[in-house]
């Protein structure tokens, strides 16, 4: 899985929704997510690649181009791929308290051991 598969995993989004939201089809725009190769009539190989779906994906991310596709691509993406993780243990954080502890409220016996 590459670095936008991860950070798309992580916005709880798929890429059939991002294709029909950016009105692509849905194998050309995975092929283009995935990064797919394919080999040419001499011999050598390249990965599917189309501008306009790069450039839709990165905008339905809210990501510019060089964001998504760019040289520096790999560090963007894992900086972002990093704030998802962590916006997802803040909000498993939340839920287990609200659970577990009652809204993250100790009674004041239960705090000091008196329980």
């Amino acid at each position: 899985m590459n670095n936008l598969q991860k950070l798309i995993k992580l916005r709880g989004l798929t890429v059939l929704g991002i294709a029909e939201d950016i009105g692509h089809g849905y194998h050309h725009v995975q092929k283009v997510v995935n990064g797919t190769r394919y080999k040419r009539s001499d011999g050598s190989y390249g990965t599917y690649s189309n501008t306009a779906v790069q450039k839709a994906v990165a905008g339905r991310l809210g990501l510019s181009y060089d964001q998504a596709w760019g040289p520096k691509s790999r560090l963007a993406l894992r900086r972002l791929i990093k704030k998802e993780i962590d916006k997802h243990a803040r909000q498993q954080t939340r839920r287990l308290q609200q659970q577990f502890l009652n809204n993250n409220t100790i009674a004041e016996k239960q705090a000091n051991g008196n329980v």
